[in-house]
């Protein structure tokens, strides 16, 4: 009776419904609770290579790989218990005995339940793939690092006998060299000297880059007033005035943050122009979930398409005659502040200055989370 009422609205759009059905290049069907597809369309044999004729009269469980059918059973009861599937992932067997893996959602039904079927082999290959090359870049970067940290330590024992040795030569016989002997002395001591700054540079990173950080509460200005101490000859030489806001309590690494604010205040000391003294100001504010420390300076500053450069290892944009270092330091700041789940960046332009903004967020970042870099 009620046919013979149809709509020819209700027509087309049963039309409409039939033609999705098919043209969809997904897995659709109605599936008995007998264990036989009702109706499908024709990406099941597309896909799997099996004739409909087959698929009519085979049971679905079938075609589903033996090591995946007991949790597929357990699935289709989920089903039969009114509930929905979002996703469920399984091996389905094609015709020709190759494997394919599929992703179903499905909903319940009075006499069937009604499924939609994508394959995601592809998919599933590429992620196994990034994760056994996320897994050989992990090993490979333990490796360098365990490296750097032995070869650091083994080149130490050395680097002291040379520097003693030159030490003992320039007591004892530097009266009896010209000018020329004395100043190849004086160069080969400060080069040992620059060996020995990156070696403990070195041996720093390795350090940070192997540990995870122990955190605890650090009262931020107790342990800056400490690396003030460490710098005060480095600031009286360069007549630098230091000034510090108030600072917060928070939650870190008291070794691994007093080395980063020593390596930012030193670098603040350190560029300025010659002949001008340094002010360098160092403040904390909070935001949503975290504390930023901010270290600023009136020096030199650095031009915006160094700004990410500057953060890489041995990263030097002036001569060394210009200024000392091993380009380590701020590859250590960074490290130190990715271990503690936040971010570093810098705000500059040449001649006005920096403002190193350090992000310490109130608990660790979960693995992978994706870091934003806040305003201001």
């Amino acid at each position: 009776m009620d046919r013979l009422h149809t709509s020819p609205q209700d027509s087309a759009d049963a039309g409409h419904l039939t033609r999705l059905f098919a043209m969809s290049p997904d897995l659709l069907a109605a599936a008995g609770f007998d264990g036989l597809l009702k109706s499908f369309n024709d990406a099941w044999e597309h896909q799997l290579g099996w004739p409909r004729a087959t698929l009519e009269v085979k049971p679905y469980l079938e075609i589903v790989h033996p090591d995946d059918r007991s949790e597929t059973e357990a699935q289709i009861a989920r089903l039969a218990q009114g509930e929905t599937i979002a996703e469920y992932v399984c091996r389905m067997v094609c015709a020709d005995g190759s494997i394919r893996w599929m992703a179903w959602s499905g909903g319940p039904g009075e006499e069937a339940f009604y499924i939609v079927g994508r394959d995601v082999s592809d998919r599933l290959a590429m992620e196994h793939e990034l994760a056994q090359r996320a897994d050989r870049l992990q090993g490979t970067n333990a490796e360098l690092q365990d490296f750097a940290h032995i070869a650091s330590h083994d080149l130490s024992e050395p680097l002291r006998m040379v520097a003693s040795f030159l030490g003992l030569l320039e007591r004892r016989n530097a009266e009896q060299l010209d000018e020329a002997g004395r100043e190849y002395l004086r160069q080969a001591s400060q080069g040992a000297q620059r060996m020995r700054h990156l070696i403990d540079d070195l041996l720093t990173y390795s350090r940070v880059a192997n540990e995870e950080p122990s955190r605890e509460q650090v009262d931020l200005r107790g342990l800056v007033d400490g690396v003030l101490a460490v710098l005060g000859p480095a600031i009286a030489e360069a007549s630098a005035t230091v000034e510090v806001g108030e600072l917060p309590t928070l939650e870190a690494e008291p070794a691994q943050l007093q080395q980063l604010l020593q390596n930012l205040i030193g670098n603040a000391v350190k560029f300025h122009a010659p002949g001008r003294p340094p002010t360098v100001r160092v403040g904390a504010r909070r935001t949503i979930g975290a504390t930023v420390v901010t270290v600023a300076d009136d020096g030199i500053g650095i031009d915006e398409a160094d700004q990410e450069r500057i953060f890489a290892m041995f990263t030097r944009l002036h001569g060394r005659d210009a200024y000392v270092g091993t380009g380590i330091g701020l590859a250590i700041c960074r490290r130190i502040v990715e271990r503690h789940g936040g971010q570093i960046y810098v705000e500059s332009a040449p001649g006005q200055g920096c403002a190193f903004h350090t992000l310490l967020p109130d608990a660790p970042a979960a693995p992978g989370t994706p870091r934003h870099t806040p305003a201001g």
